[in-house]
């Protein structure tokens, strides 16, 4: 993927974040929104466009990658930091395995399920030691905040979901590093965006190497690269 997105003319950074154990929602968000705008600073240097930008990732990588597209510009114009007053708005994203809710109430339901063993990363992920301390109005507002599905609007970008899992039910005892990878997540934003005539392109139960490979043709489209295989 890397070699053919270069042969392609498409360059590549890799974000990295402050994972929850350390520092809650929303830290490693904002830290993949200030590497966007550090990238758009950056744009002569490293030679890159700043109007086509995208990112795409797995997991976790996924779900920032989808909030991001989502969520409003967090650029702030008269900012004394100049990387800030960059954009963090993004040409398009993609997402392999990702989710699109960090509700756990929303999981439940999507799942169709009254119980689930919640991942290890979700009450970190918050700054809580229990599910009943969600409860609260400030963590509420969390809760809406962190999930990319909550900011869906006309305008958004495209986006290319893949889930190498079939859409088959899970059940109370499914493991946490299974159903987070549900593609219930996908269809579920999905639904939304086709509702609001968004470009949406999603894969369920695709071998990864099939995923990728459309990952990269949505790329190369939506940043009006030529596809090149590297040689």
């Amino acid at each position: 993927m890397l070699n053919d997105l270069r042969a392609s003319g498409i360059s590549v950074a890799a974000i990295h974040y402050r994972f929850v154990t350390k520092d809650p929602f929303p830290a490693p968000m904002h830290d993949g929104a200030r590497a966007v705008q550090f990238l758009r600073a950056k744009a002569g240097d490293f030679n890159i466009d700043p109007k086509r930008i995208a990112c795409f990732g797995n997991s976790a990588g996924a779900g920032m990658s989808l909030w991001l597209a989502f969520h409003d510009d967090l650029a702030k114009p008269d900012s004394k930091d100049p990387v800030e007053r960059h954009s963090t708005r993004l040409t398009c994203a993609g997402s392999s395995g990702g989710q699109t809710t960090y509700n756990p109430r929303q999981i439940m339901e999507w799942m169709a399920v009254a119980t689930l063993d919640p991942h290890p990363s979700l009450y970190p992920f918050y700054g809580i030691f229990a599910e009943e301390e969600l409860e609260q109005p400030e963590k509420q507002k969390l809760v809406y905040d962190a999930s990319p599905i909550s900011h869906v609007n006309a305008g958004d970008p495209p986006v290319y979901l893949s889930y190498t899992q079939k859409n088959e039910p899970v059940t109370e005892v499914t493991p946490p590093n299974q159903y987070i990878h549900h593609p219930i997540f996908g269809v579920k934003l999905k639904d939304v965006m086709d509702a609001k005539k968004l470009e949406c392109i999603l894969k369920v139960g695709v071998p990864k190497q099939t995923a990728n490979r459309g990952l990269f043709e949505f790329l190369c489209k939506h940043l009006g690269a030529q596809p090149k295989k590297a040689e």
